[in-house]
């Protein structure tokens, strides 16, 4: 059986959207009904910059990958037999 490995990318990027959409329903939620004082900005700050620093290092990882390239699983498994 052989597939594109860019369908793993389409994978990570579907759960990167829904991650996206529980992310801005959580900081809408803590902003619109957390308290209103220095803690609550400063740890949507903290969640914010880390989200960018992973989704930075993830982007570096990614772009190194050839992703046109076919994946083989169980190419050989008859010929054991």
């Amino acid at each position: 059986m052989t597939f594109p490995l860019y369908i793993f990318l389409i994978i990570y990027l579907v759960f990167l959207l829904v991650w996206l959409i529980f992310s801005f329903i959580g900081i809408y939620h803590m902003i619109k009904f957390g308290f209103l004082n220095f803690t609550t900005f400063f740890t949507v700050f903290i969640y914010i910059a880390i989200s960018f620093l992973m989704l930075a290092v993830s982007y570096k990882y990614l772009i190194q990958i050839d992703w046109l390239m076919n994946v083989t699983i169980f190419g050989d498994l008859s010929s054991t037999f």
